[in-house]
């Protein structure tokens, strides 16, 4: 079983480090793009929430730790998944509240099934784990913004020109987010180059 005290103190680090995270990846919001916005939220939600979820589950117990990881990851994922607007927020608070309840069972079943040693190597492993997803999400925004965007002409979402579906009119190359978009604008591409 963890310490109470020491579960608490790395809840609280861990929630930092996702809030400084989440504080450094605000400067680039004028470059994130729905898709990377959903991605901010997502992994800020759901890795915060285990990670919460996880040492108060070794400490306490099931309804406790379930309560705490989901609140956390939730918020999380809201407040962070806001760069890619509703989507983002949504896939954001799913994802965190998944996350909760994924780290509560694991620190619940690991305090009542295993020794010190098991939860000792799973602290490290979580505690490394959520580390590397941090450090990867911000290396991820990083180049999403380092990348020339394209505004999709039909819902003005900005768009990678390297991933994105692309129509060309009149010599020129336009690019979409969706099948959808694409369509529309082939069908009629001056009803959206007049706006």
């Amino acid at each position: 079983m963890l310490n109470l005290t020491t579960a608490f103190i790395a809840s609280i680090v861990v929630m930092l480090v996702s809030a400084g995270v989440g504080i450094y990846l605000a400067r680039y919001k004028s470059s994130v793009t729905e898709m990377l916005g959903m991605m901010i939220g997502m992994t800020q939600g759901m890795m915060t929430g285990i990670a919460v979820g996880y040492f108060i589950g070794a400490a306490t117990d099931m309804f406790v730790s379930n309560l705490v990881g989901v609140i956390v990851g939730l918020a999380f994922g809201i407040i962070f998944g806001r760069v890619g607007g509703l989507m983002g927020m949504m896939d954001g608070g799913m994802g965190g509240a998944m996350g909760g309840m994924m780290g509560a069972m694991l620190g619940v079943m690991l305090q009542y099934l295993y020794n010190g040693w098991a939860i000792t190597v799973t602290n490290v492993l979580i505690g490394a784990i959520y580390l590397v997803s941090m450090f990867a999400l911000v290396r991820l925004v990083q180049q999403g913004a380092a990348a020339q965007m394209e505004t999709d002409p039909v819902c003005d979402m900005k768009v990678d020109p390297k991933t994105s579906l692309q129509h060309v009119h009149e010599a020129r190359a336009y690019y979409f987010c969706a099948p959808s978009c694409q369509r529309a604008f082939a069908k009629s591409p001056e009803t959206y180059l007049k706006k």
